[in-house]
């Protein structure tokens, strides 16, 4: 609670529900009285509203009032209070700061602050408490105040089963018993963040977590000076198996932290303490996998991207703490320090991986161009290699050899740069024909070219179309049509 500030005057709206609260108590003395729930906090509160009482009992007494309300304690805050009912104006309110909120109340008499702001704003269940809070620690009581309830009891006590179910409503969990949760939990074995506190447990699993401090929220509607003892927070998750511990406790019950930065603060200060101890472990969702070949039963990916995960893996001695279980996403991850190597272990080719690695495009996408090449080095690899052939037979193989590694596009593109040769721009035209371009490009041939390409064109096609075992032959009888040499000579 921070210093009061000036007096300023005071709105009427606010003046108005401190004189109403004012003579709501000088109607009904009983609404500020706690309801004890034990032997121990009925003899204390039957002891407080005997003092209460003889103050109330002169609440027509301005005179006396007076007096009274130059006493400390819970006589003289009630005095104050009563004084404002008798004259119905409140004109000027000093300030306070309480839980970062400006708090106006009227100062009147001597008794403490904390106890004539609760009374002048009773209604409120959390600055009720602030009546009692002295009382709590002398006495060793544990209050409880929400909505028009406030409960007492002795702090060996439980907590009550209706403050529970309040909690359970103003926390948006499912109540089962004592134990609070969120509904993700009815999971079993669900790893969750928790806090005990006496008899009671509030569980909530990670997605539930924000930026609300659960603990500072409770806190907030009871008084237990004991309590310091009597509560842990905690998360129950399968890595704690790797002798891991939750640390941020401190900061979390001082309300440093919230729900959400004590979970991750802890999960970042895990997944360092496993790094140091170079384990290896995948863990998403609140489960924990030993190793790759498990964890990617879980996994939405192609045989490709499965071979490049299962590479990564096999390279890591450090824990993957995943969110996005995308292939791509968890290459990325790694791609600048492992990518190159992947690519290699992938391929076989070294020279090939340094070619296609980059920063820039999609590893998944990286890993699919190798093996588009290597699928197509396989199926290349089928055809028989022209030897010693003729300068003219190396021009057609390669128009060929390019088709069936990269398709029509790739060869229209070699095709249009026209050859200088007269034989080899018929033979070009002849392969335009065949791929259903030749209209478009017959502008670039003179007229005995595209007639002579026209005439070779089926051989063109036969060609394009040739399984390995015949490929020499069509190679060879096109070549002929087109009046050229297969051998070098």
């Amino acid at each position: 609670m921070k210093r009061r500030g000036f007096a300023k005057t005071a709105p009427k709206s606010l003046e108005k529900r401190i004189i109403d609260n004012a003579l709501l108590i000088e109607k009904d003395l009983s609404i500020i009285l706690p309801e004890p729930l034990d032997d121990v906090s009925r003899k204390v509160v039957k002891s407080i509203e005997k003092k209460l009482k003889k103050v109330w009992m002169i609440r027509d007494d301005a005179r006396r009032l007076e007096k009274l309300s130059k006493k400390k304690g819970v006589e003289g805050a009630l005095a104050a209070v009563l004084i404002l009912a008798n004259d119905k104006k409140a004109p000027y309110l000093a300030q306070v700061s309480i839980g970062g909120k400006n708090i106006s109340y009227a100062v009147r008499g001597k008794a403490e602050r904390e106890k004539l702001i609760s009374l002048q704003h009773f209604d409120d269940p959390v600055l009720r408490l602030l009546f009692y809070k002295d009382i709590a620690f002398k006495k060793k009581l544990a209050f409880y105040s929400w909505n028009d309830k406030l409960l007492c009891a002795s702090t060996s006590s439980d907590i009550p089963g209706d403050f529970l179910e309040f909690l359970s409503k103003h926390l948006d969990l499912q109540r089962d018993g004592n134990v609070l949760r969120c509904p993700h939990l009815s999971e079993k074995d669900k790893e969750c963040m928790f806090i005990e506190i006496k008899n009671a447990r509030v569980e909530i699993c990670r997605d539930c977590l924000t930026d609300r401090n659960t603990f500072m929220e409770i806190s907030k509607y009871f008084i237990d000076p004991g309590l310091k003892k009597k509560i842990s927070v905690g998360i129950s998750s399968p890595l704690l198996e790797y002798g891991l511990d939750t640390g941020f406790t401190r900061e979390y019950l001082e309300g440093r932290t919230n729900d959400s930065g004590f979970f991750e603060k802890n999960l970042e200060k895990w997944k360092k303490d496993l790094s140091s101890r170079g384990v290896f472990l995948i863990y998403w969702k609140g489960r924990v996998f030993k190793d790759g070949d498990s964890f990617l039963e879980q996994v939405d990916g192609d045989e490709i991207e499965e071979k490049g995960l299962e590479i990564l893996f096999s390279l890591l001695n450090e824990p993957l703490f995943l969110d996005d279980i995308s292939p791509n996403a968890i290459l990325k991850t790694y791609w600048k320090k492992f990518g190159r190597k992947i690519l290699t272990e992938f391929s076989g080719d070294d020279e090939l991986s340094s070619a296609v690695f980059n920063l820039e495009e999609p590893p998944t996408e990286q890993l699919k161009k190798i093996a588009d090449i290597m699928e197509k080095s396989e199926k290349i690899s089928r055809y028989p290699a022209v030897e010693n052939a003729s300068p003219i037979a190396r021009f057609v193989d390669d128009i060929v050899k390019e088709y069936i590694l990269h398709g029509r596009d790739r060869v229209l593109t070699k095709l249009s740069k026209v050859p200088r040769d007269t034989r080899e721009r018929s033979i070009a035209y002849a392969f335009l024909l065949a791929l259903g371009r030749g209209e478009e490009r017959k502008w670039q041939y003179r007229k005995e070219e595209i007639e002579f390409g026209e005439f070779l064109k089926e051989y063109a096609e036969k060609l394009l179309e040739a399984k390995p075992e015949n490929y020499l032959k069509r190679l060879k009888e096109l070549l002929a049509a087109a009046g050229a040499e297969y051998e070098n000579r």
